[in-house]
This record gives structure tokens, sequence and C-alpha cells, in this order.
């Protein structure tokens, strides 16, 4: 049988499935640390399928580069979808300036999917062994990064960001 003789459904069919993969945007922020003047920050998101969870990168103003992963909270979630640093399993000496509202706020599993239900948190490592944790207040939960929000992230070594996609 012929690609011809098979007729549209399947064209369409594989359209629709590559328009629910992947996306990507900017995420722009404003780096905070204590004794320096505000400089710019610009993340970059690449989502996975359905933009459920996805990859996450930054670069901060003195070029630490960061990289890492993101996950949308959804009801039920099992808490072992979460970065180690989120559920409190990650080694203190990782945490440094990043305060507890972040580190360890999956701790208590219920509470933590009730308050971050149809928000995203990342986890980044950077290249000169800094952690960074982000939570974004997401505009369209269902959609993802996508939809756009708001943000906040904090560093080991006491950069807090706001940021804005």
């Amino acid at each position: 049988m012929s690609w011809r003789g098979m007729g549209w459904l399947p064209a369409v069919s594989v359209l629709a499935a590559a328009s629910l993969g992947c996306a990507s945007g900017a995420v722009r922020g404003s780096v905070a640390v204590k004794g320096q003047p505000s400089a710019p920050l610009v993340m970059k998101w690449n989502s996975g399928l359905f933009g459920e969870s996805g990859k996450i990168s930054a670069t901060m103003p003195d070029g630490e580069q960061f990289a890492g992963t993101y996950q949308v909270v959804k009801a039920g979630m099992s808490k072992s979808k979460l970065e180690p640093a989120w559920t409190g399993d990650e080694p203190d000496m990782y945490q440094g300036d990043i305060d507890n509202s972040m580190w360890g706020a999956g701790r208590d599993t219920e509470a933590f999917l009730r308050d971050y239900q149809n928000k995203a948190v990342a986890t980044l490592k950077g290249d000169r062994g800094t952690r960074m944790l982000c939570r974004f207040n997401l505009d369209a939960g269902g959609v993802g990064m996508g939809g756009g929000g708001t943000g906040e992230c904090q560093t080991s070594r006491g950069a807090k960001i706001t940021a804005t996609f």
C-alpha cells in the first residue's frame, strides 16, 4: 500500500504528535548579590513532551554556567520526581545560602503538592560548584513554562534572582 492510499489521517496524526512535543523559551531576570548592583540574567528552558518537565540553563553575570532540570508539580505526583534538594535528601553542604522556603520544601509531600501545584521547580548546578533552586509561578499550569509566568531563584552563594517569562 502506498502513502497516497493511506489517506491524510496518518499525516495529521504525526503533525499533531509533533506539535505536542518540545517547546523552548527564555526567562529574563535580575540577579541581586549583597553589596553589588543588580545585573541582568537570561535563562533558557526546553520542555519535554507535554511541557511537564524539561531542561533549564543560565549564565550568571560573573560567567558561571548553570544547567539542570525543572518539573511542573501536579496533584498526586510522586516525591521521587523531585530533585533531592527539594526533598531535603541532598547533603546539607550544598545548601549554602539557599533558605528553607526552597531547600527541603518537599519534605512534607502533601503540603508541598498543595502549595506548589501547577508551579514549576528547578534545580541547577553551576560549573563552579554553586547550586541554584528556582520556583516558578505559571500563568497556565497545564501548559507548563510555555504559558509564561514569574519566578524566583536562590543560589548557594547568596544570589537572589527574580524572573519573568
